[in-house]
């Protein structure tokens, strides 16, 4: 009885665990899928609207709403794949997803603005060029570029496996994304995202990254001071930056 209950209890933590990691990645994704039904409807006004023109201050709304646009069912069935792979091994890796999600948005929205195209053109001849960006990529790129920095600075051993996967999956098809090569392709919010997604990571390993240089400059022999445990910690609540998204604590059970 006490193994059911056990078990049954790990289950819910499971469950609890997987709900906290996806839920926050799976409603965005469901927002891009309404607003693409909705421009069908309304015949493309949105992308016409709200998209992000660069170095226009109308286009400056495109920051906030370019990520939930796309050009096609193709184009949002493409990025709806990567939103939920890299999406969801970045709320894997960090239990602020949220915050990881909306940095890269906005960070990389805004360089985008001011690095963005159309003053080059690579359209083929006489299709003109696209003025306005539309897509998730530019967080997709973010999330790429975040779990393969976060692996190299805080070196876990969860984000190291992940970052040499998405290095390896990802690694080449991206960097050719973010050269002026493909007519049609945004190739520099390709850009934007992936330096928003170094900057996010640095600034979010910046405790494993203090820890990590503390403990190196500690000599071996002399064992460290406990650690001052945090209000969080004293609490029985865990640090919101501290371990892996998807970590539960099993020592309850045993």
């Amino acid at each position: 009885m006490a193994h059911q209950d056990s078990a049954r209890s790990i289950g819910g933590d499971f469950l609890a665990a997987l709900k906290r990691t996806f839920v926050p990645v799976i409603l965005p994704l469901a927002a891009m899928w309404v607003m693409f039904v909705l421009s069908l409807l309304l015949g493309n006004w949105f992308n016409r609207t709200l998209a992000l023109n660069a170095r226009d201050f109308s286009g400056l709304i495109g920051i906030i709403f370019m990520p939930l646009l796309h050009g096609g069912f193709g184009h949002l069935l493409g990025n709806t794949m990567s939103w939920i792979l890299l999406g969801g091994i970045t709320s894997m890796l960090t239990r602020q997803f949220t915050k990881v999600m909306v940095a890269l948005w906005l960070l990389s929205g805004a360089i985008l603005w001011i690095i963005g195209t159309p003053w080059v053109c690579h359209a083929p001849a006489g299709s003109g060029c696209v003025v306005n960006h539309v897509g998730a990529s530019t967080v997709i790129y973010g999330f790429a570029a975040f779990i393969v920095t976060y692996a190299i600075l805080a070196r876990r051993f969860l984000a190291m496996l992940f970052g040499v996967f998405v290095a390896f999956v990802y690694g080449i098809s991206m960097l050719i994304g973010m050269l002026p090569i493909t007519p049609g392709v945004s190739w520099t919010g390709h850009l934007s995202g992936a330096i928003a997604g170094v900057v996010v990571a640095f600034f979010f390993t910046k405790e494993a990254r203090a820890q990590r240089q503390l403990g190196a400059s500690a000599p071996a022999e002399v064992a460290a001071p406990p650690k001052k445990l945090s209000r969080s910690h004293r609490s029985g609540k865990k640090d919101d930056d501290a371990g892996d998204g998807m970590e539960i604590d099993y020592s309850k059970y045993i």
